[in-house]
């Protein structure tokens, strides 16, 4: 699955996309003449096996997955503070 934006909702809205799919597991609603899906998710979290495969069949998570442990066994590792600092100063400029 790729990388999904997970977003807060307002109260209204909630309200709103709720009385969509308080009965149904999938909408598809049109949002400025775009088709978006709505669905919704099971409470448990993703399977094991799922995350696995996902890995397995994509070279680039790979290749980042490698380059942080590389990174960790170097004794490069930051805080999260660190991580977002660095990201503030370096697109300040």
């Amino acid at each position: 699955m790729p990388f999904m934006k997970r977003i807060n909702l307002d109260d209204h809205t909630q309200e709103a996309l709720w009385r969509l799919l308080h009965d149904q597991s999938d909408v598809i609603a049109d949002v400025f003449g775009t088709e978006v899906r709505l669905t919704v998710l099971p409470n448990k979290s993703i399977p094991t096996e799922d995350v696995i495969a996902e890995i397995e069949a994509d070279p680039e998570l790979q290749q980042m997955l490698l380059e942080s442990q590389q990174d960790i066994d170097a004794g490069r590792v930051y805080s999260m503070e660190e991580a977002i600092q660095y990201l503030r100063e370096l697109h300040s400029k």
